[in-house]
C-alpha cells in the first residue's frame, strides 16, 4: 500500500472511531427514554411509508431493476408491517422479566434487556429497503444507535432510509449512513461496533465473522440459500406449479429464498414439469426484472454453461434483453451434480429432480450445506407438516412458497449451516438487538450463606441432602431430604458461624 493510501485508511479508521463514539453517546441518551416513547417515535414511519410508497417503488425499480409491483409488495409492505408489529409488541417484549428461584425462594431475579450500543447493519442490494429497514428499526427500538452501510450497488435506496427516519426526530448521531464498498464495511468493523448484522454471500459472511471475532464482536449472519420445493405425489399440481413459477423467478430470482431446487415425486414429475414449463413460457417479459449487477448475470451464464456441458435438458435459457434471462428449468440425468443444483444461482434458474419416497426427498433436501427456506406441497396437510419438520432449514411453508414468510413481521427469519445464524423479524429478531442482564437480590434481610467459609462435615451434609431434594421424583422423598437439610443447616450455623 502506498503512503497516500495508508494515510487515507488511517484517517478513515479515525473517522469511524469518532463516529462510533458519538453514536454511543447518542445511544446512552436514547436508552433513557422508555421503550414506549421510542415506539411512538418510530410509529411515525407508518404514515411516511404510506405517503411515499409510489416514490419508493419507482426508486427501487430504477436502481435495483425489479418491477414496481414487486417493490411495493416485497419491500414497502413488509417494512410497514414490520414497523407496526415492532411498535405494538416491542414494549412488552423488552420489559423487565421476573424470574422465580424455586430452590432459593428467599431471593428473586429480574432479567433486563440492554442495548448493545452501536449496531452496524451491512445490507445487500437485492432487497435494498426491506432488509436494512427491518434491522435498523428493530435495533433503534432496542435502544441502540445504528450505523448503516447499504450496498454500493443500491446507494440511493440506502440513502432514502435516512430521509424516512427524519420524521421520527431521532437524537443527533443516533442513525448514520456510511456509503461505500466492501473495504468500507471492513473498516467499519475494525472500528469496533458493538453488534453486526450482515446479509450477503457466504464468502463475505465468513470474512465478516473472522474480522468481528478478532475483538470479539457478536454477529448475526444471513447468507442466502438454495430453497427446495418438495412436491408429493398427492399434491395439487396446478397450485404447486404456479407457486414454483413465481417462487423461482420473482425479483428475477435474486432472492435468498427463491425456489432453486424442485424435488418432485417420480410418479408426477413429468406432469409437473410440463405444467411448469408452460407457465414459465407465459411469464411476460415486462414482469421480469433484470440482473442488478453484471457479475450476477455472469453466474447465470456459468450455470447455464455447466448444465449444457453435462447434457442436461434446458427449457428456457435465452436472453430476452441485456441482463434479463428467460425463466429456465434444468432437468435430466446428472442434475444432482450440476452447479444449478448445488450452488446459489440467485437468478431465474431452477433445477428439477424426481424422488422415490419421503426419506429420499428429505435426504436430497438436506444434501446441501445451506438451510434457509423450503416448502412442501401435498393435499394431506398433516403429512406435509410432518415432512416439513424433518427438513434442516430455518423456515418451511406448507403449500406456499417459503420466501413469502419474509413478509410476516411476527416470524423470525434466518437459517442454519451456510445460510448463517441469528434471526431478524419477530420477537427473536428484536431480542437479537439486545443483551441480557440479570439482577438478583434477596426478599428478606440477608444472612451469611452456608456455602461460605469455613468448610466442614456438616456443610457437606447440607448440600448432599440438597442434591437429593432436587433430584427426587417423589414428593415424600423430597420432603424428607429438605427436612434433613434444614436440621444440618441449623447445626451448621450453631456450631460454625460463617465468616
Amino acid at each position: 500500500m502506498s503512503a497516500a493510501l495508508e494515510l487515507q485508511a488511517a484517517n478513515a479508521a479515525e473517522d469511524h472511531r469518532a463516529l462510533f463514539a458519538r453514536a454511543r453517546a447518542a445511544s446512552a441518551r436514547w436508552q433513557q427514554q422508555s421503550v414506549t416513547n421510542r415506539a411512538a417515535r418510530l410509529r411515525r414511519l407508518l404514515a411516511e411509508l404510506d405517503r411515499r410508497t409510489d416514490e419508493l417503488a419507482a426508486l427501487i425499480a430504477d436502481e435495483n431493476g425489479k418491477p414496481e409491483v414487486e417493490a411495493i409488495a416485497h419491500e414497502v409492505l413488509p417494512s410497514v408491517s414490520h414497523v407496526r408489529w415492532l411498535c405494538e409488541n416491542g414494549p412488552r417484549l423488552l420489559a423487565p422479566e421476573k424470574r422465580a428461584l424455586p430452590w432459593m425462594p428467599i431471593r428473586t431475579a429480574t432479567l433486563h434487556r440492554r442495548a448493545h450500543g452501536v449496531v452496524l447493519v451491512v445490507s445487500p442490494w437485492n432487497l435494498p429497503l426491506a432488509i436494512p429497514f427491518a434491522q435498523v428499526t428493530a435495533a433503534l427500538l432496542g435502544g441502540n444507535a445504528v450505523v448503516l452501510k447499504p450496498s454500493e450497488v443500491t446507494p440511493r435506496v440506502g440513502a432514502v432510509i435516512a430521509e424516512l427516519l427524519a420524521v421520527c426526530d431521532l437524537p443527533q448521531d443516533l442513525f448514520t449512513i456510511v456509503q461505500g464498498d466492501g473495504a468500507t464495511g471492513a473498516a467499519l468493523i475494525e472500528a469496533r461496533p458493538d453488534k453486526v448484522f450482515f446479509t450477503g454471500s457466504v464468502p463475505t459472511g465468513r470474512r465478516v465473522m473472522a474480522a468481528a471475532s478478532a475483538h470479539p464482536i457478536p454477529v448475526s449472519l444471513e447468507l442466502g440459500g438454495v430453497d427446495a420445493m418438495l412436491v408429493l405425489e398427492d399434491a395439487d399440481l396446478e397450485l404447486a406449479s404456479s407457486a414454483a413459477a413465481w417462487g423461482a423467478t420473482c425479483n428475477t430470482g435474486q432472492v435468498c429464498a427463491s425456489v432453486e431446487r424442485l424435488l418432485v415425486h417420480a410418479s408426477v414429475a413429468d406432469e409437473f414439469r410440463q405444467r411448469l414449463q408452460d407457465k414459465l413460457e407465459r411469464i411476460a417479459p415486462s414482469d421480469l426484472g433484470h440482473a442488478t449487477l453484471g457479475r450476477q448475470a455472469d453466474v447465470w451464464r456459468a450455470h447455464l454453461a455447466d448444465a449444457q456441458e453435462r447434457g442436461l435438458d434446458l427449457h428456457g435459457g435465452s436472453w430476452l434483453r441485456p441482463g434479463t434471462l428467460s425463466p429456465t428449468l434444468v432437468s435430466g440425468e446428472g442434475t444432482r451434480e450440476s452447479a444449478v443444483w448445488n450452488e446459489e444461482s440467485f437468478g431465474p434458474l431452477v433445477a428439477l429432480l424426481p424422488f422415490a419416497d419421503e426419506d429420499e426427498a428429505v435426504q436430497l433436501h438436506d444434501s446441501t450445506p445451506y438451510g434457509l427456506t423450503a416448502s412442501v406441497f401435498s393435499r394431506d396437510v398433516e403429512r406435509a407438516t410432518s415432512i416439513a419438520e424433518r427438513l434442516r432449514c430455518g423456515l418451511v411453508s406448507v403449500n406456499d412458497v417459503g420466501a413469502t414468510l419474509y413478509g410476516h413481521a411476527e416470524l423470525p427469519w434466518g437459517g442454519v449451516g451456510d445460510s448463517g445464524f441469528g434471526r431478524s423479524h419477530g420477537a427473536e429478531g428484536l431480542l437479537e438487538t439486545t443483551w441480557i442482564q440479570v439482577v438478583e437480590r434477596g426478599r428478606t434481610a440477608e444472612i451469611k450463606k452456608p456455602w461460605w467459609y469455613p468448610y466442614g462435615p456438616e456443610q457437606r451434609r447440607v448440600f448432599r441432602q440438597f442434591v437429593r431434594a432436587v433430584a427426587a421424583e417423589s414428593l415424600p422423598t423430597r420432603a424428607r431430604a429438605l427436612a434433613r437439610m434444614s436440621r444440618h443447616a441449623a447445626r451448621l450455623f450453631a456450631e460454625a458461624p460463617r465468616w
